[in-house]
């Protein structure tokens, strides 16, 4: 009779424990309920197509058929340019976007846009730390030869050839040599 009574006190004891712990979970602590959300609009979505983008022209100066006369160089420092008659065939849209510009020892980078600009089409140039390298603002393409132009005069910095459709190679007016790649 003993071990039922004290059957029954256990069980009632965790009947208890059980009571409180499910009466507990269902008490907040006093805190007061979120605000309820703004509710989405209840207008339908518009579904329409997109006007094509605006075409932009790209403007085409004339190409001369005719050949470039046979250039000798003025100094001796030069020969490290390649003549434009050994050069391959390039366009404008070939040169647009980032290069590599490599000389005198410096490498930096050369960006080329076709913005009209004094000399020619827009260039900039950043990294250079040589003043004539840094100063680079234009630039033209005559036939197979690329000018790489400088200051407010579009003054020529350097003159270059397309070695590989990625590779030019030339001189800078100082006579040093010049290589701008991708």
């Amino acid at each position: 009779m003993i071990a039922f009574a004290t059957t029954r006190r256990v069980g009632q004891g965790v009947l208890l424990a059980a009571l409180t712990l499910a009466l507990a979970g269902c008490f907040g602590g006093g805190r007061k309920a979120p605000q309820p959300l703004r509710p989405a609009p209840s207008q339908p979505v518009q579904r329409a197509d997109l006007a094509p983008p605006p075409v932009q022209e790209q403007p085409e100066a004339p190409i001369s058929e005719e050949p470039l006369p046979d250039e000798t160089p003025e100094e001796p420092a030069q020969v490290a340019a390649v003549t434009p008659t050994t050069g391959i065939e390039i366009g404008r849209t070939d040169l647009l976007g980032g290069w590599t510009l490599t000389s005198g020892g410096e490498t930096c980078q050369l960006f080329m846009s076709l913005t009209t600009w004094t000399g020619g089409y827009r260039a900039s140039t950043r990294g250079c730390s040589s003043p004539q390298l840094s100063g680079i603002s234009a630039w033209d393409l005559s036939g197979r030869t690329v000018t790489l132009k400088g200051g407010d005069t579009a003054s020529p910095v350097a003159t270059l050839a397309a070695s590989e459709a990625s590779r030019f190679n030339g001189s800078t007016v100082d006579g040093a040599a010049i290589t701008v790649s991708r």
